[in-house]
């Protein structure tokens, strides 16, 4: 059992989660799943050198591994806080997904990022609608968010820390998005595929291999992957 994306062997436990986070790379179950998926892409052709890349909130072992397979002018890092990533990725900009209007329209054939859009304190069809007008017309759009049980659910209003934990799972969060009306949230704006069965794609022991939970093969979950196209945003 390794980390897929530094090839470490030492994990420690994420609250309840058991020897889930990565000693040295700092990757999340997620994290190696959407490796996976990143890696698959680029087996199969859909991700070159030359392709061009916005990797938002940009995780450590993903950005050291994409820096060796993209040209340096295509791969793009961005945060709201680019001051985090000086240490890995120094060129990172600076991006609020609730001000998008400026961003060029299709500029890139991939857009990345993974447990983001519970932080983003605006309309989320607005967030979601820019991120595809940037992608070009064969553009992909690969996104995790964390997906819990029970019902959607939002909050900008200014509440205590506790009760945002209570409501939202995380104080720093602004939106829940519960699995069982993902159709009338997510599905609302967006074309969503069939939660994509990561046994039947990788193989069970490339996922155990990996330390990714059997939990969180199958699903709509935190770690499931969305694959989405341009086209994919139904009002664009």
């Amino acid at each position: 059992m390794l980390c897929n994306i530094c090839g470490s062997t030492e994990f420690a436990d994420q609250g309840p989660r058991e020897k889930v986070r990565c000693l040295s790379c700092g990757a999340m179950e997620r994290t190696r799943m959407l490796w996976l998926k990143l890696q698959k892409m680029l087996s199969d052709g859909h991700l070159s050198s030359s392709s061009r890349v916005l990797h938002i909130a940009p995780d450590k072992g993903i950005v050291i591994r994409l820096s060796g397979v993209l040209e340096a002018e295509n791969y793009h890092t961005a945060d709201l806080f680019p001051e985090l990533y000086t240490k890995f990725a120094p060129e990172t900009r600076r991006i609020d997904l609730c001000d998008l209007d400026d961003w060029s329209s299709e500029n890139y054939d991939l857009i990345i990022h993974s447990h983001v859009l519970e932080h983003t304190p605006c309309n989320i069809a607005y967030t979601l609608y820019h991120l595809h007008r940037m992608l070009r017309q064969s553009g992909r759009h690969i996104f995790i968010v964390p997906l819990m049980g029970g019902k959607y659910e939002e909050c900008f209003q200014d509440i205590p820390p506790e009760e945002r934990r209570r409501r939202l799972s995380q104080e720093d969060h602004v939106r829940r998005f519960g699995k069982a009306d993902i159709h009338a949230h997510l599905g609302s704006v967006l074309n969503l595929p069939d939660p994509p069965d990561a046994e039947a794609i990788y193989g069970a022991n490339t996922l155990r291999a990996a330390n990714i939970p059997s939990a969180v093969w199958t699903g709509y979950n935190g770690c499931t992957v969305f694959d989405l196209a341009r086209s994919d945003m139904k009002f664009i």
